[in-house]
């Protein structure tokens, strides 16, 4: 089950699917699979949540 992460200032949203990706969808046509690290790199104001949602999948 995806885990919604909440971040703000970013458009559309970024969830963690129970593979531990990141899925960040910006509109229902724009969708990208992100590992945890491009997803810190590209938001790193948001890595404590994006580690905290990683930690909830164990």
């Amino acid at each position: 089950m995806a885990r919604e992460i909440a971040i703000t200032g970013i458009e559309g949203s970024l969830r963690v699917n129970d593979d531990g990706e990141l899925v960040y969808t910006k509109s229902d046509l724009q969708t990208e699979v992100l590992k945890p690290g491009q997803a810190i790199e590209r938001w790193p104001a948001a890595e404590r949540q994006i580690r905290q949602a990683l930690d909830a999948l164990d």
